[in-house]
């Protein structure tokens, strides 16, 4: 089947990512918390990546607790088992797996995920697939993107410019960049109760703040970017080269927002 998760897993994308994770646990975990993810309870959680995100249910749920994640990549797996087996107290397991057919052996008392159903091939049918492995009243909790939502006040162009790129990237390879802003349809399409939502964008002005996340993620996907047609790889070392974003924010007085990162969470139902 086709791999839809266009950002790569290259050692440079795993630290993107990795810096990503810290940018927002503080949410990721408010959002655990809403869902009523605690101590003891059994989780899924798809698209594990790095590990980030499993580590920090594994700390959640304690050593009474249990966490399975699943991850395509058998490189990413391997380097989440291992940062796992590092810290030595988590009751974490990794499994290499297709989500698009993946099929639990066990029922959970959640199902979570960040960053991952845009990637795959059925949002919809696979998040209705593994909500029939969740007890009833179990937790359903994700955390989805809209880069659609990248800008800045007042405008600055090259800012402008380089989110036209990110958004045509995701269009190109076929993967909603917007997800994130309908995930409360997507929850219900996919069967469940309407969920509980908040939504958040990270932002900085002046000199350094959330710039690499733009600069990386352009680096990551310039590829797609060229391959689409956007921009030529001289135009995106050009955009990239010297601070010139920075600058250019600085120079317009200008804060930076990043993408709309929207947390939903629910309850499978009793009846």
């Amino acid at each position: 089947m086709q791999d839809h998760y266009l950002l790569g897993r290259s050692s440079r994308e795993l630290v993107r990512l990795e810096r990503q994770a810290a940018l927002i646990e503080a949410e990721t975990e408010a959002l655990f918390r809403r869902a009523g993810i605690g101590r003891g309870d059994s989780v899924l959680e798809i698209g594990s990546g790095a590990g980030d995100v499993a580590m920090l249910l594994g700390r959640l749920v304690g050593p009474a607790g249990a966490v399975l994640g699943v991850e395509r990549a058998a490189d990413s797996a391997a380097l989440a088992a291992a940062r796992i087996a590092a810290v030595g107290d988590l009751a974490v397991q990794i499994e290499v797996a297709d989500l698009n057919t993946f099929v639990p052996t066990k029922r959970f008392d959640a199902l979570v995920g960040r960053f991952i159903l845009p990637y795959l091939e059925d949002p919809v049918g696979t998040l209705a697939r593994l909500i029939g492995h969740v007890r009833p009243g179990g937790a359903i909790a994700f955390m989805e993107f809209d880069v659609r939502q990248i800008g800045s006040a007042p405008e600055v162009p090259l800012l402008s410019e380089i989110g036209r790129w990110i958004v045509g990237a995701y269009e190109y390879r076929g993967v909603a960049p917007g997800l994130g802003s309908s995930l409360g349809a997507t929850f219900r399409a996919a069967g469940l109760p309407w969920p509980e939502l908040a939504a958040f964008q990270k932002s900085s002005c002046g000199p350094g703040g959330i710039i690499w996340y733009f600069e990386q993620l352009v680096r990551t996907l310039a590829p797609e970017i060229v391959a689409a047609g956007l921009a030529t790889e001289a135009e995106i070392a050009a955009a990239l080269r010297d601070g010139r974003l920075e600058a250019e924010g600085i120079a317009r007085g200008a804060t930076f927002y990043g993408p709309r990162w929207v947390s939903g969470w629910t309850h499978v139902p009793s009846g």
